[in-house]
């Protein structure tokens, strides 16, 4: 018995001497880390757009602002006032590429909503900010307008969001 223990304590002292021995070829690496911090970016309007005053002719049908301002419409529609498109500035990083993209909305008033859908804007097929981090831009939108629209003033919203 006494020899089966001295087997024993030899076996467990040389487990020590090898796990000891691999100890001796571990080696530290410090490792590397980066981050890049976006600013938040921000959109205030400039510019509500508007589209004026629309004679209608008590035909449906859709009138358009370009992001130039432009209004057009059916041939039985006349058009005066002075419209305008959105106008908004988008500010964030320095020289950084942008989406801009929309949601459509509605105007409400004395009549049947219309709808203010297939919004455009003038930045470009790849927006990005300038040196000071700003993006200015236009947006136009057609306006549905419904058959016998009641007349009035209307008004509502629509979203424009601007990711990096």
């Amino acid at each position: 018995m006494k020899s089966l223990f001295k087997f024993a304590v030899a076996g467990v002292a040389g487990l020590g001497v090898a796990a000891s021995a691999s100890g001796a070829f571990a080696a530290d690496l410090t490792g590397n880390a980066n981050a890049q911090i976006q600013q938040a970016i921000s959109i205030v309007e400039n510019t509500s757009m508007d589209f004026g005053t629309i004679a209608v002719d008590g035909s449906a049908g859709t009138v358009t602002i370009s992001a130039a301002g432009a209004v057009s419409g059916p041939a039985g529609y006349t058009f005066s006032g002075a419209p305008a498109a959105g106008n908004f500035t988008a500010s964030g990083d320095a020289t950084t590429a942008v989406t801009i993209s929309f949601t459509a909305g509605s105007l409400t008033g004395p009549g049947a909503a219309m709808t203010l859908d297939t919004l455009v804007h003038d930045a470009g097929g790849t927006p990005t900010t300038d040196v000071a981090g700003d993006l200015t831009f236009n947006v136009g939108a057609n306006l549905g307008v419904n058959l016998a629209q009641v007349s009035g003033a209307y008004s509502g919203t629509y979203t424009v969001t601007v990711n990096y």
